[in-house]
């Protein structure tokens, strides 16, 4: 109860902080005038566009939990809404815990392996992400849309940059090495060693199983796979922070549609790639203030990138599968509360107890 408690602090304490930040920098009469004069006729085609998105996660899950089973994407889609909208509503991306133990208690498998290809998941969102960083931004800079930008900005955000790509980097070779090199699995597996005895073997056994998560990254092509498969999951997305650009006016501010896309690939890689930071609350806080920032670094007023950061965060992307998170919840007469504390304590439990209490389960 006290870690639930630190984290529940720790990631309302980044969120408020980073919008307060966010605020400072505004001009609130500005910002409400933005809001007020938007066209919000694009709205609903792009929360449509979103929940596509959303389809071609489960497609791309399905495919890394093959060497677990082999299951409908029918099945997986409701599975990857709840998890997002647990991933909003909770710290630390403990959402993550809760889809693993909803599809291990729908489809009778094990929680950590499943865990594992969910943190496979992760790694190709950033790779995916960066992909597009590095595509727009040498482009941006040479047509100098960066030249309004002032040189911390600029040094800031190559720190940034390459701070995560080695970070996805090394993520990448790990878990390559972990799927695909029973030696290397081996031995990290043997520095568990220092966890008392009395915890050793189930922590042990967790670290298995999630390695076995991770078999999917066995092979070149599997990887040429994955990222294939997150293709459309991010340009899906960014159609979507496109067609709000024209709601807010963010269009008016470059010469030409080929440089709002490349804009708009620039901040879906940015304000998406600050929140794969676990510590505020559905990433709110760090993708409103990096999305403004970097709106800002191409010549968009603070207050409209302000307003149309946050538009699309809260309204666009949090809200709408948040709702419908809840209501599939309700559907299948499901306790949030009681989810999530499942959720936490399956990962401490055996797979045959888990079996046993999933088994019975369905829609």
């Amino acid at each position: 109860m006290i870690l639930k408690r630190w984290q529940f602090w720790l990631g309302g304490g980044v969120s408020v902080g980073l919008l307060l930040l966010l605020l400072y920098q505004v001009d609130m009469g500005e910002l409400t005038n933005a809001l007020r004069d938007a066209n919000y006729y694009l709205l609903a085609p792009s929360v449509a566009v979103y929940f596509i998105a959303v389809l071609f996660r489960a497609v791309r899950w399905r495919y890394l939990l093959v060497p677990i089973g082999v299951f409908a994407v029918g099945r997986l889609y409701p599975v990857v809404v709840i998890g997002y909208m647990a991933n909003n509503l909770l710290p630390v991306r403990l959402g993550e815990l809760v889809r693993s133990y909803y599809l291990a208690r729908r489809e009778n498998i094990n929680t950590s392996s499943t865990l594992g290809t969910i943190a496979v998941e992760r790694v190709y969102d950033g790779i995916t992400l960066l992909a597009f960083a590095a595509l727009a931004a040498p482009w941006l800079l040479m047509l100098g849309e960066f030249d309004g930008a002032a040189d911390v900005s600029r040094a800031t955000g190559i720190i940034f940059l390459a701070a995560t790509i080695v970070a996805f980097a090394v993520l990448l070779t790990v878990f390559t090495l972990l799927g695909s090199s029973p030696t290397f699995a081996g031995r990290m597996e043997g520095w568990l060693n220092i966890v008392p005895g009395g915890l050793r073997p189930k922590v042990k056994g967790l670290f298995r199983t999630f390695v076995a998560g991770l078999a999917v990254l066995s092979s070149p092509s599997k990887h040429l796979a994955l990222f294939l498969y997150s293709l459309p999951v991010w340009l899906l997305e960014g159609s979507m922070y496109f067609m709000l650009a024209y709601s807010f006016g963010i269009d008016e501010h470059f010469d030409s549609v080929g440089v709002l896309l490349l804009v708009v690939l620039l901040l879906t890689a940015t304000s998406n790639l600050a929140t794969s930071i676990p510590s505020a609350i559905g990433g709110i806080g760090p993708f409103e203030i990096v999305a403004q920032q970097t709106l800002v670094s191409l010549g968009v007023g603070a207050s409209l990138a302000g307003a149309y950061s946050g538009f699309v965060h809260l309204v666009a992307l949090w809200l709408p599968v948040n709702l419908a998170g809840l209501a599939l919840l309700w559907k299948n007469n499901l306790s949030f509360r009681e989810m999530t504390a499942a959720s936490r304590s399956s990962n401490l439990e055996s797979a045959p107890e888990l079996a046993g209490e999933s088994a019975g389960e369905d829609d």
